[in-house]
């Protein structure tokens, strides 16, 4: 039992090595790209609420938020599983890329508790100062860990919710290999977001407000390559068995 574990981790890091060696610059500069996307979506969503259409500007943002990250998603596993260059990479597949944006949308805690809070601010208080705040976060974070899957579900494999939740929970070896990476990830995520926040907290904006910006979004994009790769890593060592599903193949355009 405990050389097949040893054997497991070592099959796990030699494939986080191999991927990282094979294809980093390409998964990097992927995320850049769409961390500029997710900038410009800032910036037209502060405008709207700037022009007093904060509902609006927070449903565009909740919206292309879901969308940009299952494209990157898209673009990022046709690169890990099928190993496409980046122009290749790019071309979705448009049906599996809007599910999962779909889905990103419904798992967005906190973007749905900011439109209730547009919508109706004294239940957005009556949650956001009681004691389900903690069920709230708490059930956010199993969330991510329970869908932390999902893309490889859907993009890879044409299946949905279940199915990432099958392969999250296959085993104690596969929760120790996502669970990390999740509660990590959230972590890097909220910091990068707390630093942006209270160093361009101030008005008018300080006039490194774009350099600030173009950090955050270059620490987000590293970020989140290196949690790809973990994840994917994750999911080709964590497959349960499943007759009706087929191993994931590399698609080439």
């Amino acid at each position: 039992m405990i050389e097949s574990t040893e054997r497991a981790g070592n099959t796990w890091w030699a494939l986080i090595r191999g991927k990282l060696a094979a294809c980093w610059w390409q998964l990097l500069a992927v995320q850049v790209l769409f961390a500029g996307a997710v900038v410009a979506e800032l910036r037209l969503s502060v405008a709207l609420d700037g022009s007093g259409l904060r509902m609006a500007g927070d449903l565009f943002l909740l919206a292309a938020n879901g969308l940009t990250a299952a494209w990157s998603w898209s673009a990022v596993l046709r690169i890990l599983d099928g190993g496409h260059g980046i122009l290749s990479a790019l071309r979705p597949d448009l049906r599996r890329v809007w599910r999962l944006a779909g889905w990103l949308v419904a798992l967005d805690v906190f973007g749905l508790l900011r439109l209730l809070c547009d919508i109706d601010v004294n239940a957005y208080v009556d949650i956001a100062f009681s004691p389900m705040m903690k069920a709230v976060l708490l059930g956010s974070v199993y969330l991510l860990f329970a869908a932390a899957l999902l893309p490889m579900a859907i993009l890879l494999e044409g299946r949905g919710f279940r199915r990432a939740f099958r392969l999250s929970h296959g085993g104690w070896s596969t929760v120790l290999r996502v669970l990390p990476v999740v509660l990590i990830g959230s972590v890097a995520s909220s910091g990068l977001q707390y630093w942006q926040t209270t160093t361009l907290g101030t008005f008018p904006a300080p006039p490194h407000a774009v350099l600030v910006q173009v950090a955050a979004a270059l620490g987000g994009a590293l970020k989140d390559a290196l949690t790809a790769v973990l994840l994917y890593a994750a999911y080709r060592l964590s497959s349960p068995a499943d007759s009706s599903v087929k191993p994931p193949t590399a698609r080439r355009s």
